[in-house]
């Protein structure tokens, strides 16, 4: 694989929560393969895993085939890089589990962040050689966008529920009136109406 040239060093991503405060959307993503993780527009599409005794052994030992194999592509050792990444507390998640990214039936939701947690653990990543190297870059780039990240805070904070959103249309409606009030306020001083009268 190509490496990309940037002119910033190539980050870690945040957590889903941090992601999703920044004004990013996650998105399950229908695919083959669990590893056709995709970013574009603001949107992170991730395809469905199901987490289970089976699975979990299935990727401790990839990761461990990968690391014993000098010459076998690392894609199961950057896909557990790049959930340890989104998934730093139980609420990230708790959060993915609610986007039906993730289908936990491992028990609880701490079980599953602990699970990512060590499936990277000592682990040696070369994000700079990783598959996803331009969707970190990408994410991360977005991310430092103080823009969406302003509008993203914007939208939580007035459009983030039902009663929210109507305090906030309640508040613009108020304005307009009162800018309309205030026009013809100082309309009427400024062009007084015209008795029509005759002068004495």
């Amino acid at each position: 694989m190509e490496k990309q040239d940037t002119s910033l060093p190539v980050r870690f991503i945040q957590s889903a929560k941090k992601l999703h405060l920044a004004g990013i959307k996650f998105k399950k993503r229908d695919a083959m393969s669990f590893l056709d993780i995709r970013f574009c527009n603001g949107v992170l599409e991730i395809p469905h895993i199901s987490l289970d005794d089976l699975h979990t052994d299935i990727f401790l030992n990839f990761v461990a085939f990968e690391q014993s194999y000098s010459h076998c592509s690392k894609h199961i050792t950057t896909y557990a890089a790049f959930m340890n990444c989104l998934i730093r507390t139980p609420a990230d998640a708790t959060f993915l589990c609610d986007r039906n990214i993730i289908e936990n039936y491992l028990g609880t939701d701490e079980e599953v962040a602990d699970f990512f947690r060590n499936l990277g653990k000592d682990v040696p990543f070369d994000i700079d050689e990783s598959y996803l190297l331009k969707l970190f870059n990408d994410v991360n780039e977005y991310h430092r966008n103080i823009w969406h990240v302003r509008w993203a805070g914007f939208r939580f904070k007035y459009f983030d529920s039902p009663w929210s959103f109507l305090s906030a249309l309640a508040a613009v409606i108020l304005l307009l009136f009162t800018a309309i009030q205030a026009f013809f306020a100082v309309y009427a001083y400024e062009r007084p109406p015209d008795s029509g009268g005759v002068p004495l």
